[in-house]
């Protein structure tokens, strides 16, 4: 009888036989996929303390149960590329753009200010699509001045597969699906209709190069065939057991110190040294080992793999000859840009660079050292554009890097001229290493127009680009001293607010009553966000920032300092959520109402950076004042100036900027005017900044 007649004539199937037969392999697939799944959001925590003696002897189950292994695959990266790919291989898309495009002022014209959203930091039960799709959200955003969102990270996070609480500000990417915070397709699919009629464009981040320990990872390290290649991942062979960390778990994977490390490479195993180990200011990684991991095929293995920051972020291995890793990431791109269109893809490629042997007899120098990371950064450029999309590096860099970074097809990088100087001088006082950065940038030919600016800032500060000034390394240590932070340590996870606060002086994690405004507290902040609303190049801003989030204590368990939940526009409480971080303003919904509130007087700045095309202006001059004071020049494309001039000092300080135009200065924040005849003089408060339009024909409109 062939394989469906029964049915199709009417007869049953042999019940007891079917019965017998599920009673057999129930039990067998329901104790293969307890190792791993079933939990919260579908997935149980792998790490959990009673794993580490599970009832049954390690080796009764024989092989990792095939149902599993195909389910696991239906969750992974790269068994969703296929179909992915399937949607436009031999189809009009591939032709639709050139995968050169320099279409860059089209986006600065149409979108020179986003919202920058995590969905794993807004305070309440709706997804972060929910709440962008409610009748009032983007009309608000619109009264801000703002014309994108950027919801990053999208993308479902590995956090659900281990036992970490929350994501490690989103990085952990295990999955090109949405993450549950983040919400499903048809809300997705809501948001960019409403967008679309709403005049906004959307973005976020492609997966980074070093994901989340997460169904990809499993499924290489469990010697599934179609997944070999994928990470910087090798067998450790039996013999070389002894010499590794005991770990008494498959996914309890441990650091090699650097003495196991010259053993595998004496071994030749692992090769003694890659280039990026000798990049002072790559993310701090190394080689890490799995436990016993059961494979596919029955046998047991131990896995050595590369990671970058912790050992729950393994590297894709992007020059493999398989081709896995750029068919993840290719696959990511179908789906954000061809699919979703999304305007603006982000890439994190930081963990590829310096992922390269380094070649015999000479040292390796320019682009070289940075291999396969820029060759990566510029084929996912490419075909980014070839779907009509825009690309931007995301990763902190050290400002040395940009003009190497720029010569790719990427169309922006993130800013690490202005940040973290600007923090670094309104902590201690000091604008030199600002006013140095940005010479350095104009010197090296940047296009300013090219530069991201204040995206990610709301986490923290990472000081490492300090270390690219002259006396670069006493002025790092100087602000990680300064921010408390231990030896090894560089990013200081805190908010602009919580930073301003201890500027001033003030304890980091009390907020004020609401109805006592710390006037210097959100002058402050409005010191620190001028900078990226003055000079030229996209300008995000995030909830934390305009809402003047504070950090959370150190001690808040799950979650960094700086990642307490916010409100999108209305404050919303839900009973068993983390605590929320106390704000220094107030909700964005009645900051909006007060015109004189950091989020009112942001949206004039953030109008009249649009009406007047700053975003594609040119850095025209640095201008240095009395100590702890500064001001830049924008030369705007209609021949007019935006010209910021800060004060990062205590006490009060008087400029004189040269101008080349003439006329009447706009004061933007309070709407005066003033005459200009060769230059602008201008006093300010300490640690306060003013904004001027000079010489242009008319004031850009006030918000309505």
């Amino acid at each position: 009888m062939e394989p469906g007649q029964g049915r199709r004539k009417g007869r049953p199937l042999a019940a007891p036989a079917l019965w017998r037969l599920l009673a057999v392999l129930l039990p067998l697939l329901l104790c293969a996929c307890a190792q791993d799944v079933m939990g919260p959001h579908g997935r149980k925590p792998l790490l959990l303390a009673g794993d580490a003696a599970p009832d049954r002897a390690p080796d009764s189950l024989l092989r990792a149960d095939p149902g599993y292994i195909q389910w696991l695959e239906r969750q992974s990266m790269l068994g969703s590329a296929d179909d992915l790919a399937a949607e436009v291989s031999g189809s009009e898309r591939i032709w639709g753009n050139s995968g050169s495009n320099r279409r860059l002022p089209l986006l600065l014209e149409a979108a020179p200010c986003w919202l920058e959203v995590n969905p794993h930091t807004l305070q309440g039960k709706a997804t972060a699509l929910q709440a962008l799709t409610r009748p009032e959200a983007l009309p608000a955003f619109r009264q801000l001045g703002l014309a994108g969102i950027y919801l990053a990270p999208a993308q479902e996070q590995a956090a659900l597969w281990h036992n970490q609480l929350r994501p490690d500000f989103g990085m952990g990417t295990a999955s090109l699906a949405f993450d549950v915070r983040t919400g499903s397709e048809a809300q997705f699919a809501q948001l960019n209709g409403r967008a679309a009629a709403e005049g906004f464009q959307l973005g976020g981040s492609l997966p980074p190069a070093a994901t989340g320990l997460g169904p990809d990872f499993f499924l290489q390290a469990r010697h599934a065939s179609r997944f070999n290649g994928l990470y910087a991942m090798l067998e450790a062979p039996a013999s070389l057991w002894p010499s590794l960390p005991a770990s008494p778990q498959e996914w309890e994977c441990l650091p090699l110190d650097e003495q196991r490390c010259r053993l595998l490479a004496d071994q030749g195993l692992l090769p003694p040294a890659l280039l990026r180990d000798s990049l002072p200011w790559a993310t701090p990684g190394g080689w890490a080992v799995t436990g016993e991991v059961r494979g596919a095929d029955g046998k047991p293995r131990r896995w050595l793999y590369r990671y970058a920051g912790n050992v729950l972020r393994p590297v894709l291995l992007w020059q493999d000859p398989s081709g896995q890793a750029r068919r993840v990431l290719s696959a990511a791109v179908i789906r954000h840009t061809g699919l979703q269109q999304q305007t603006l893809a982000g890439l994190h490629l930081e963990a590829f660079m310096g992922l390269e042997v380094p070649p015999d007899g000479h040292e390796p120098g320019g682009a070289d050292r940075l291999s396969p990371g820029l060759g990566a950064l510029d084929a996912l450029s490419r075909e980014i554009h070839r779907y009509g999309g825009w690309a931007m590096q995301a990763d902190v860099l050290p400002p040395s890097l940009t003009p190497l970074v720029l010569r790719t097809t990427v169309d922006l990088t993130r800013d690490s001229f202005t940040s973290p100087a600007a923090e670094y001088a309104l902590l201690t006082g000091d604008a030199a290493p600002l006013a140095t950065l940005l010479r350095q940038s104009m010197s090296s030919g940047i296009r300013q127009q090219r530069l991201a600016r204040g995206l990610h800032q709301w986490q923290g500060v990472d000081w490492r680009p300090l270390r690219d000034l002259p006396g670069g390394e006493e002025l790092f240590r100087r602000a990680c001293r300064l921010s408390a932070l231990h030896d090894d340590e560089y990013f200081w996870s805190t908010t602009p607010a919580g930073l301003a606060s201890k500027a001033l002086g003030r304890t980091a994690n009390a907020a004020p009553a609401r109805e006592q405004r710390d006037t210097a507290l959100e002058e402050a902040c409005l010191l620190l966000l001028g900078w990226r609303v003055a000079l030229p190049g996209l300008a995000f801003v995030s909830p934390q920032e305009l809402q003047g989030a504070l950090p959370l204590p150190r001690s808040t368990p799950g979650t960094a300092a700086s990642a307490g939940l916010v409100p999108l526009l209305e404050a919303e409480t839900t009973a068993g959520e983390t605590a929320p971080a106390p704000l220094a303003f107030g909700p964005l919904a009645d900051e909006m109402r007060r015109p004189q509130s950091p989020a009112g007087i942001m949206a004039r700045l953030l109008h009249a950076r649009a009406a007047s095309g700053a975003a594609r202006g040119e850095l025209l001059r640095v201008v240095e004042g009395p100590a702890g004071s500064l001001a830049v020049v924008n030369r705007l494309p209609d021949g007019s100036c935006w010209v910021l001039a800060a004060n990062f000092g205590a006490g009060s300080a008087t400029l004189r900027i040269p101008l080349p135009v003439s006329g009447t200065a706009l004061d933007l924040v309070e709407q005066t005017s003033l005459p200009v005849q060769g230059g602008l003089t201008v006093t300010l408060n300490g640690r306060s900044a003013r904004h001027y339009l000079v010489g242009a024909a008319a004031s850009p409109k006030e918000p309505s």
